[in-house]
């Protein structure tokens, strides 16, 4: 028994298939696919599938997409002259495997109609994609109302000092329905700003005149950092003949939760009033406002340090980029909008840090922020072969049988004898027809809109 399992191991290694399976290597492969042009332009197109298939399904043997691609392409061309549409479509599925992107060009020759009309009703956009990217940014303040330690007639705040914030994001994105895509994102962002307060002497014995008179101006960078979540729509548009580049813009909003916040860099320059001097009170300091380790609100019996910057915001969002195509995926450049729609200080706390109100004479605004960012990524494109909605013969069939159906019931319903008797033709014709229609829209010769022109001539019927 255990020798005629022998002789059969040793007589199926020897066996054709399997040694043509073994023998399978680059330049065979080559071979194959050139003899396998030639069976083709002869119109032996049987010989096209035995000489070619081993390779293409072997990816060591034929290593190279572009002849991969090559193969499946031929071996498409001849199962759609033979008719096999089934086969076709499997081969052409498996090129689209291989490059996602491509779609057989109307002015080449040496395409068929068949594999133009095929290409169209497939989907080559990704099936989803990752991103990452990086960049800088800008904050901007809006002063929503004034608070001060001394003199609050006078607005001497200044917000407006250019400095810079870095972010870095990751992202990831879906098409929803043609153009449109859906993103969601989360984005780390450091966000800053550079603040100059000024200090005015008040009426009296040093002042007489009532003059507007600063003695004393303060500066300070506050560092924020923050996590945003945003959820946005896309608009991508796509040139009918230029592919490499996608412009889109896109609308949205986030939740954005602070971090931790801090003042660095404080400094307070003042203007002795008696002698006219300058002075510099308490030097360069740092202050964390906001974050770990600080309450939102006074505990019983406790004195812990408040934070003096609400934690939760809400933003909308709004931006415009480009998409340059690399090879499957993308390089991203985009320029973004965020409008801040809440105040940004915790009005329980604005005078709870006794250093800031005292030591250098700063209590905080009530103001909400708008961030500028310009950042610059890459896109991971995950693609799968998919019809497209007017060329998906189930999505057909169904409507079809839905016009059958009601056309059915419209002709047991009605009593007119005439509008019934052509009803009845109407649906058996549809019914023998259904078959081939479903055919030419799998092979891209119909779309969904044969299913407008049934349902015109349905009504031309009734006399609607």
């Amino acid at each position: 028994m255990k020798l005629k399992l022998l002789w059969a191991a040793v007589a199926l290694a020897l066996s054709p298939q399997a040694l043509s399976a073994q023998s399978l290597d680059e330049d065979l492969c080559n071979d194959h696919l050139d003899e396998a042009k030639r069976a083709y332009e002869e119109g032996q197109l049987e010989e096209v599938g035995d000489l070619i298939r081993d390779c293409l399904a072997n990816k060591r043997a034929f290593p190279v997409k572009a002849k991969r691609e090559e193969g499946y392409k031929l071996l498409t061309e001849s199962y759609l002259f033979r008719n096999d549409l089934d086969d076709a479509t499997r081969s052409f599925e498996e090129l689209l495997k291989i490059n996602p992107l491509y779609e057989a060009d109307s002015l080449n020759p040496s395409n068929s109609y068949d594999l133009i009309y095929l290409s169209r009703t497939y989907r080559h956009k990704p099936l989803v994609s990752i991103y990452g990217n990086i960049g800088v940014n800008n904050t901007r303040l809006q002063t929503l109302e004034t608070y001060n330690v001394d003199n609050n007639n006078y607005r001497a705040e200044n917000y407006n000092q250019f400095v810079l914030g870095f972010s870095g994001a990751i992202g990831i994105e879906m098409p929803i329905w043609r153009d449109f895509t859906l993103a969601l994102e989360g984005n780390f962002a450091l966000r800053s700003y550079r603040a100059i307060d000024s200090m005015f002497l008040s009426t009296g014995l040093q002042n007489p005149a009532q003059n507007t008179l600063q003695y004393s101006s303060l500066q300070f960078d506050e560092r924020q950092y923050w996590i945003d979540i945003p959820l946005m729509l896309r608009y991508e548009h796509y040139f009918k003949r230029y592919k490499k580049v996608i412009p889109y813009a896109y609308i949205g909003g986030a939740p954005n939760f602070l971090l931790s916040a801090s003042m660095v860099n404080i400094q307070r320059n003042t203007t002795r009033e008696s002698d006219g001097g300058g002075a510099v009170v308490g030097g360069e300091r740092s202050f964390v406002i906001a974050g770990s380790g600080l309450s939102a609100e006074t505990q019983a019996g406790e004195a812990d340090r408040l934070s003096l910057r609400e934690g939760f915001n809400v933003s909308l969002l709004a931006g415009a980029g480009a998409k340059i195509r690399l090879g499957h995926d993308f390089v991203i450049i985009e320029a973004r909008y965020n409008r801040f729609l809440m105040n940004s200080v915790n009005r329980e706390n604005r005078y709870s840090n006794p250093e800031l109100l005292y030591e250098y004479g700063h209590v905080d605004n009530d103001f909400r922020m708008d961030n500028y960012s310009l950042t610059i990524g890459f896109e991971k494109s995950f693609y799968k072969p998919r019809k497209k909605r007017q060329y998906n013969e189930i999505y057909i069939n169904r409507r079809l049988n839905k016009i059958i159906k009601k056309e059915k019931r419209n002709a047991k319903r009605t009593t007119d004898s005439e509008l019934k008797r052509e009803l009845n033709s109407f649906v058996r014709e549809l019914e023998r027809d259904q078959p081939g229609i479903i055919e030419d829209v799998r092979r891209g010769r119909a779309s969904s809109k044969v299913i407008d022109e049934i349902k015109d001539k349905a009504s031309d019927i009734k006399g609607n």
